[in-house]
């Protein structure tokens, strides 16, 4: 295998150089690493066990590295963050660097010999699968085919994490935050990152609190997230789809629906889950469709989610209970409905909460 091959080399190259060598992506995935010799630091020890470059290391040393480098470069050391001064090799395949080959900088340069042996490295490279798992785990999950080994026999939940805007409607991730997004500890089975979200893995009991932090360190200051958690199945090739399928519903729907929690378990989406796969359009709210009449829309849905308690409404929208009774006259009077009438309520909070579930954009279907 490719990767088998990869690895010798790399061992081969390491004895040859009497150094300790890591191989990472150029996302910051840790592709192979040499056994490990006396010249080593916490950085490599915390890249190794994380399976891919801590975020802030990722930043010092960008500073000095490219996508275009070709030559070795060294980079600094820097105390605060565990790392010694170190050499970086750009592994290039046909004018594009695949990876970086590192070794600690032991004050000898490599001879011309040594940096062709390194270099020759970025052939094998071009080949390599990276972390396998993740890239099971994707086509798994996403097209429902092959398996993850590491899930056999167990029943997990599926963790989406998805962006929002400030306009409130999901947004793509940005380039950087999309090369950093798959920061996942060891406690993660695996995961992967799409345009629009990430997904996570677990391997024990769920952690929404690590998962916040490794996701909120990946994102734009000030950006706003939300996570989706699945029902715990077994990922096979028949239910793993459904599980992403649930995780992403919950994350989208939490960030587009202020009555949900933005740690949104699909277990709690209650009659979110019949209005998914159904058309809802309802006209009944057509009357209160026009921008200029979107407070008295919003004011209708806190109506209806708080069950009509108008003490608990009034508090919510930060109005006097005058003010609260007059918007919902006018909302009777525009709509023609009586709003004491339970059937009626039930038939507008349904198509409410229908108006929000069709802004979805990242699952259209179960299986989109």
């Amino acid at each position: 295998m490719v990767a088998e091959r990869l690895q010798e080399e790399l061992d081969a190259l390491a004895i040859r150089l009497g150094r300790s060598l890591t191989i990472d992506s150029v996302d910051g995935e840790l592709i192979a690493y040499s056994t490990q010799r006396d010249d080593t630091d916490t950085a490599r020890v915390s890249a190794i066990l994380l399976r891919r470059v801590p975020v802030e290391i990722g930043d010092w040393q960008a500073r000095y590295i490219g996508l275009d480098s070709a030559a070795p470069v060294r980079v600094p050391a820097n105390p605060d963050l565990g790392m010694s001064a170190r050499i970086c090799v750009p592994l290039r395949w046909k004018d594009k660097t695949l990876g970086y080959l590192w070794m600690l900088d032991t004050g000898a340069a490599l001879t011309e010999p040594e940096r062709h042996a390194a270099c020759a490295l970025a052939g094998l490279l071009e080949e390599a699968p990276g972390r396998d798992v993740d890239r099971r785990l994707r086509r798994l999950l996403e097209d429902g085919q092959g398996d993850v080994p590491a899930l056999r026999g167990s029943a997990v939940p599926v963790i989406a994490a998805v962006p929002f805007a400030s306009t409130g409607q999901a947004r793509p991730f940005r380039s950087k935050e999309l090369s950093l997004v798959t920061s996942a500890a060891p406690a993660f089975v695996g995961s992967y990152a799409s345009a629009g979200y990430a997904i996570l893995v677990p391997r024990q009991p769920t952690n929404l609190e690590q998962i916040d932090q490794i996701i909120g360190k990946c994102l734009a200051k000030g950006s706003v997230f939300t996570l989706g958690i699945s029902d715990p199945m077994p990922l096979d090739a028949r239910s793993a789809p459904d599980a992403r399928y649930q995780a992403l519903v919950a994350a989208e729907l939490a960030g587009l629906d202020p009555a949900l929690d933005r740690h949104s378990y699909w277990s709690a989406l209650g009659a979110y889950r019949h209005l998914l796969d159904t058309d809802v359009a309802d006209a009944i709210l057509e009357p209160l469709a026009e921008s200029s009449k979107a407070m008295l829309l919003t004011t209708l849905e806190t109506f209806l989610d708080l069950a009509g308690d108008i003490q608990a409404v009034a508090a919510r929208l930060n109005l006097h209970r005058s003010s609260l009774y007059y918007r919902l006259d006018r909302i009777s009077r525009l709509l023609g409905v009586d709003l004491s009438s339970g059937l009626t309520r039930l038939h507008l909070h349904v198509a409410v909460k229908g108006r929000r579930a069709s802004r979805r954009t990242l699952t259209r279907s179960r299986r989109a």
